[in-house]
């Protein structure tokens, strides 16, 4: 992982370090049967392993998902990671349709999981108990007896490609699409240093990427019709940059290397300043302000 400070960017190329889909959902049983669960939703993101040949993905993405399946609140399909060989290919409609008709079929099976399908829910004590219903639309994520499933996409695609996607989502009944995942593209600069940095291989985020990730959020919201929701993801370092996500079409948004660069108090800024917008804006929710700007 390499950082370009001057430009407020990070470049990574460390790939899906982990010890793969069993020993995560032995972890995850064991924080359920401790009380450990935590109040929020909790995602999984589903990656081919590197080893895996292309034509076998497919499969590997519905046996990472039906070891997991009871055990999160929605799962990301990451198709659009750069620093798996050959990953991105998975965002043709075609592959990637064999991709999530795998792991529809797997939704459909039966479960015996008594927490398949729900949410769960915080005790007085800051615990969870057992399940009840789910307050997924407080996320502005669809909620049905099936786990929701979102797309990840890249930055470089063109907007034919993404409307492609778009169109799977509505036979394989995705919950949303995250936007977006790390660029391969990099800004023209004439800091040497920063030169250096760019040269090296891997996915680049932070700033340089906020205005292509709104651009993309922008093309999903309007060829959608605003009836997808989207996660918003791409260089958001203070409240103006969410607010601009959030305008563009996005109900969420995540952040990453604006954490390294702004640091864990950054959660809090933004959420203070997009209550202060919303004051200002007489608007008293923030999904009022989805897709405003579109």
């Amino acid at each position: 992982m390499f950082r370009a400070v001057a430009d407020e960017a990070i470049i990574n190329r460390m790939g899906f370090n982990n010890p793969g889909a069993e020993a995560l959902a032995e972890k995850l049983r064991g924080w359920r049967t401790r009380g450990l669960w935590p109040r929020h939703p909790v995602g999984i993101n589903l990656g081919k392993s590197k080893i895996t040949p292309l034509e076998k993905a497919a499969e590997d993405y519905a046996n990472s998902f039906r070891a997991l399946r009871d055990l999160a609140d929605f799962f990301v399909v990451n198709v659009s990671s750069p620093n798996t060989p050959g990953l991105r290919q998975l965002q043709d409609k075609a592959a990637l349709d064999e991709i999530l008709a795998a792991i529809q079929e797997v939704q459909n099976s039966p479960t015996k999981s008594v927490v398949s399908g729900q949410w769960p829910a915080a005790s007085a004590g800051g615990h969870q108990t057992s399940s009840q219903a789910s307050p997924a639309a407080d996320y502005g994520l669809r909620t049905t007896d099936s786990k929701p499933i979102l797309i990840k996409v890249a930055p470089d695609l063109t907007f034919d490609a993404l409307d492609e996607i778009l169109e799977l989502t509505g036979q394989r009944n995705i919950a949303g699409i995250v936007a977006t995942n790390t660029t391969i593209t990099r800004p023209a600069t004439d800091d040497t240093d920063v030169q250096h940095i760019y040269s090296e291989t891997g996915g680049l985020s932070g700033r340089p990427l906020r205005d292509r990730s709104t651009e993309v959020i922008r093309h999903l919201y309007r060829q959608s019709h605003g009836k997808l929701p989207i996660i918003g993801v791409g260089g958001i370092f203070n409240a103006d940059d969410a607010w601009k996500k959030i305008s563009a079409g996005a109900s969420l948004v995540q952040i990453y290397t604006g954490l390294v660069y702004e640091g864990p108090g950054l959660v809090q800024d933004i959420v203070a300043g997009l209550v202060g917008k919303l004051g200002r804006e007489c608007a008293s929710n923030l999904l009022e302000k989805v897709g405003s700007a579109t």
